[in-house]
């Protein structure tokens, strides 16, 4: 009897473990707030506007209500006063200065509302995979850190596109322009009056910040992700349609990823990023995998009109001859880092094995690079984690590696590649 006492309690434990930790499912549709962009860098914002219960919820609670009327009262104050630098018309709209009472606030309202909470996490938040990271916690908890990101998030860009500090990639990701600049001190001037005249549509507190930061993204023309989406109904539509019917075990590996380069000048595609591409293709053509994954954004030089992985998929296509149905883009990723994570995101999302191991294909340095523990430890630095497991180097072209689930897990550091 005891012994089927204690079974029945591991099973009781190894159900709530697995309700807990329940993360990204494949079957679920992500929702859609019509900008891209905003649900990309806030999910948790798109899937509370998209819920009328929740966001009554936070509409009607009081000290809530407070913070979101003094950030529209600093608007309406900035139409007329005489601040003009950015420090001035913008640090009111940064969170870290209300978060400590913040939180206690958000825990409190989940408190009282937890039925109406779970629901949007449990239902959205954990299926959606932009939080996978944190799939291991309680739903309190998961919250909070949706939440932190968030406000970390819409801080980040005001700083790098407000404030023109530079954060996280300077070279490709600053502000377009001198912020400081007479010019745009007119813009962020203008923008604050337009602002406040659309505020009486601020319905909850964290509308002031996000249009702040979202308009600060639009005068730097900073759209990247939402560039070229959807991928699977454009450029990757016959890619996507051919993974369907594909027979994966005819094939070692379930993809080939393939790094950009950038150029240094304003061209498609430069010497550096042909030699991925000829590695790639030599992969491809002896029959490792049936996909190839060209990864890279608008990135080199800064503000260049040319996408890596677009350009790398156009030479695939008319040097080697290979169909778009074998070449998924990837057009957002800016670093070698991202590059990885990026592909095993389109990788899951897309229905491509995560159980098979996949090829890192490119040059020699960059084989040699990837390959070093120092490549593992800035992927931890940058991005929490590492996007890949029991990576292995073949040889001085490719890097065998096992994708993780993570990967899913969305960037509050990179708004531009979230």
């Amino acid at each position: 009897m005891k012994t089927k006492v204690l079974y029945a309690i591991s099973i009781s434990l190894l159900f709530i473990i697995k309700v807990a930790g329940q993360g990204y499912n494949k079957n679920y549709r992500l929702l859609s707030s019509g900008d891209l962009t905003i649900d990309k860098n806030f999910y948790l914002i798109t899937v509370i506007e998209k819920t009328p219960e929740v966001k009554t919820i936070l509409s009607n609670n009081a000290a809530l209500k407070s913070l979101l009327q003094k950030k529209v009262e600093v608007l309406k104050t900035h139409v007329t006063d005489t601040c003009s630098h950015p420090v001035s018309l913008l640090s009111d709209f940064f969170w870290k200065q209300d978060t400590a009472a913040l939180a206690k606030e958000l825990q409190t309202v989940y408190a009282a509302n937890k039925k109406a909470f779970d629901k949007i996490i449990d239902g959205h938040l954990r299926p959606s995979g932009y939080y996978q990271r944190f799939v291991g916690l309680s739903n309190e908890v998961l919250l909070a850190k949706a939440w932190n990101q968030c406000f970390y998030g819409m801080d980040y860009i005001i700083n790098q596109f407000g404030l023109g500090k530079k954060m996280r990639y300077p070279h490709i990701d600053s502000a377009s322009y001198v912020v400081t600049s007479r010019s745009y001190r007119i813009m962020l001037k203008d923008m604050v009056a337009s602002l406040n005249e659309s505020s009486k549509s601020f319905d909850v507190f964290y509308k002031p910040s996000l249009a702040v930061a979202m308009q600060l993204m639009q005068a730097n023309d900073r759209d990247e992700p939402a560039r070229l989406e959807p991928l699977e109904k454009g450029i990757n539509k016959a890619a996507y349609e051919q993974i369907q019917k594909t027979d994966w075990k005819k094939y070692k590996y379930a993809a080939i990823v393939l790094p950009g380069a950038g150029p240094e000048l304003h061209i498609p595609i430069g010497h550096e990023g042909k030699l991925h591409c000829d590695a790639a293709a030599r992969s491809y053509l002896a029959g490792d995998a049936p996909f190839i994954i060209p990864t890279g954004g608008y990135c080199y030089p800064f503000k260049t009109i040319y996408n890596e992985a677009v350009e790398m998929k156009k030479y695939l296509m008319e040097k080697y001859k290979i169909p778009a149905s074998a070449i998924i883009a990837e057009p957002q990723a800016r670093h070698t880092t991202t590059n990885i994570r990026n592909s095993v995101r389109l990788m899951i999302r897309y229905g491509i094995p995560v159980n098979m191991p996949s090829l890192f294909v490119t040059s020699m340095s960059q084989t040699k690079y990837s390959a070093a523990g120092s490549f593992d430890t800035r992927n931890i630095r940058e991005l929490g984690y590492t996007p890949y497991t029991r990576k292995k180097q073949l040889s001085n072209h490719a890097i065998e590696f096992y994708p993780v689930m993570e990967c899913l897990h969305m960037d509050p550091y990179d708004p531009l590649d979230p």
